[in-house]
């Protein structure tokens, strides 16, 4: 009974420093963008070709070059969640006054991720602008081969910034080019904490010293470029590369290179889609490849993403894909002054697909005046 009343004492404080990292902003690091597209989610995280408005900023923004009227999208905020089914699973375990116990033991070895973000802007012919800021955590609980004590894994990030970008027509209204600048502000921290190691610092400090150790910030200006190509023929593909995170290190505010955040990895991206459609609805299918140059040197598995879209009236919405190696599903309903979207999607934390699947669940509601 003693034994057994330690272990739960143990994991309580492991369930306590990852509430802890989660309430002082600590969260993960998973796509690397500053914003999170809802409906690219739900269909694989593929068609960047279509991304509009002050979406456009962080994936595409010749597609900025497109907007034919004055005043594009207004939003005024557009709050997003994102958990995966794991860390649902301990909150409601957590609500029920379930065996402390028990809830580690069933965490053992399943990742949890979550993550919030938020936007706030404007687009108009040929410009975007907003405000953002997106925080997320990854956590994985497993049990010490030696001494079989829990221990915490957890990386987290949050970025919070600016991004203004500017979009032109080329050739024709065919060819766009397009370009964001950004400033974000980036704190990460990555933690490895033993039950016995989290007991002791959390009794004599609090647990400030184990945030302070880990925690880097910085500042960083940098940008994206990208282009399209958008036949005025729908019969044809439209097709987009993009260059991403062009001089995001982060080395205003840090003292010394070993203080800072993890640079931001430069990417080429790119990606096609093929639009059949009627007078009243559209359809998409979309192949998009992250990383082209593989510079993450990760397998092509994880860095391709196949979706497709069915959209009645640009009202609702139906979306599928396959978001390395697993299905994404997603519905969205536009009533112009707000829009809602919501979805399940899963991710590869591991290698290869199937070694590490992560199961999430998305939603997404805008305010404001959206196309």
């Amino acid at each position: 009974m003693l034994l057994r009343a330690k272990k739960i004492q143990y994991s309580q404080r492991v369930l306590w420093i990852c509430s802890f990292v989660v309430s002082t902003h600590a969260y993960g690091n998973n796509l690397d963008r500053e914003i999170r597209s809802a409906e690219l989610l739900g269909s694989g995280h593929a068609g960047v070709t279509e991304t509009m408005g002050i979406d456009a900023l962080f994936y595409n923004p010749a597609n900025l070059g497109r907007t034919s009227t004055l005043i594009g999208d207004i939003v005024i905020v557009s709050p997003q969640i994102e958990a995966s089914q794991n860390g649902l699973k301990i909150y409601k375990e957590l609500q029920s006054n379930k065996n402390m116990l028990d809830i580690v033991d069933g965490a053992l070895g399943k990742p949890v991720s979550a993550a919030v973000q938020n936007a706030t802007g404007a687009s108009f012919r040929r410009t975007a602008f907003a405000l953002f800021q997106r925080a997320e955590l990854n956590m994985a609980v497993k049990s010490n081969a030696m001494s079989g004590i829990p221990e915490a894994n957890a990386s987290s990030v949050v970025r919070m910034g600016a991004a203004f970008g500017l979009g032109r027509s080329v050739i024709g209204r065919t060819v766009y080019l397009g370009a964001t600048g950004i400033i974000m502000q980036k704190a990460e921290a990555k933690l490895a904490v033993s039950a016995l190691d989290a007991q002791s610092e959390i009794g004599n400090t609090g647990g400030d010293s184990l945030l302070n150790e880990a925690l880097k910030r910085g500042v960083a200006v940098g940008a994206h470029v990208s282009l399209q190509i958008s036949p005025e023929d729908k019969s044809y593909p439209e097709v987009f590369v993009a260059a991403r995170n062009l001089g995001m290190v982060y080395s205003v505010g840090a003292k010394a290179p070993e203080d800072r955040p993890t640079a931001e990895l430069q990417t080429i991206d790119a990606g096609i889609s093929f639009k059949p459609g009627t007078k009243n609805s559209t359809s998409r299918v979309s192949i998009d490849v992250r990383d082209l140059l593989n510079k993450s040197q990760e397998n092509i598995y994880k860095r391709l993403h196949l979706g497709a879209e069915m959209n009645f009236l640009n009202v609702i919405g139906v979306l599928g894909g396959v978001n390395q190696g697993y299905t994404t599903y997603g519905l969205f309903f536009n009533s112009k002054i707000a829009r809602i979207d919501a979805g399940i999607f899963s991710e590869e934390l591991g290698t290869y697909p199937g070694d590490v699947k992560s199961r999430s669940y998305y939603a997404r509601v805008t305010l404001g005046w959206t196309k």
